[in-house]
């Protein structure tokens, strides 16, 4: 656990997008407003993007023409890295989220030049990748299988396990509208639910925070549901 901890605190900011350099983000950055489109799927660029500023969106879109959220990341966090595995084309769209969204932009070779350099940095790398793959799978999973009750506490736990956390609380940065998305709902019966699971003394939730007061009973509604 202790691995896991030092692995999960890697400042990928400060290595991937160095402000404090002279002109760093001229040279290397990118600006989007909210709703426009980073890349498409079939797009054969070799780059890796971390968000600097904002919000950004991977999404696809199904045959009715809905929208399928699968990740919503925040500064700090790359997309685009499954180029390190081989792959040629991208899977899906990187839509801006928030309002003038910063990016820094990294080629795939200075990429594996850093993870070559830093055998440390590169195994979190490649943990990073297959984690997001297995955590994406699962939601889509949960999307087809469950109800909405059951996939916002599916989301709740999953955030606590995201953060190997032990405690009652942890910090996060989905606004309901994000939840609903990535959950496949309406921000309003995201609302309704939070303000049930708050009701019943289990959870407070906040625009920066969860906080589990009866982590018990909320698996079990998982389990009963």
């Amino acid at each position: 656990m202790d691995s896991l901890w030092h692995m999960h605190n890697f400042d990928l900011y400060s290595i991937l997008c160095p402000t404090k350099i002279n002109n760093y983000f001229k040279n290397n950055g990118l600006m989007f407003k909210k709703g426009e489109v980073i890349y498409f799927p079939e797009d054969e660029e070799q780059k890796i993007y971390l968000v600097s500023k904002g919000k950004v969106k991977l999404c696809k879109y199904n045959q009715d023409g809905e929208e399928i959220v699968k990740l919503i990341l925040s500064k700090g966090e790359i997309f685009g890295e499954k180029i390190l595995l081989g792959q040629q084309k991208r899977d899906e769209y990187a839509i801006a989220e928030g309002d003038n969204t910063a990016l820094c932009l990294l080629s795939i070779e200075k990429m594996r030049n850093l993870m070559r350099d830093n055998e440390q940095f590169g195994l979190y790398i490649y943990k990073l990748i297959g984690l997001r793959i297995k955590k994406i799978e699962r939601r889509l999973e949960i999307l087809v299988c469950k109800d909405a009750d059951e996939r916002l506490i599916e989301f709740i736990k999953d955030i606590f396990d995201d953060e190997f956390s032990d405690g009652n609380t942890v910090k996060h940065h989905y606004s309901q509208n994000d939840i609903s998305k990535l959950i496949g709902t309406s921000r309003e019966t995201v609302s309704k639910l939070m303000s049930k699971y708050k009701k019943l003394d289990i959870l407070d939730y906040t625009r920066s925070s969860i906080t589990l007061k009866n982590k018990t009973n909320l698996l079990q509604m998982l389990d009963t549901e």
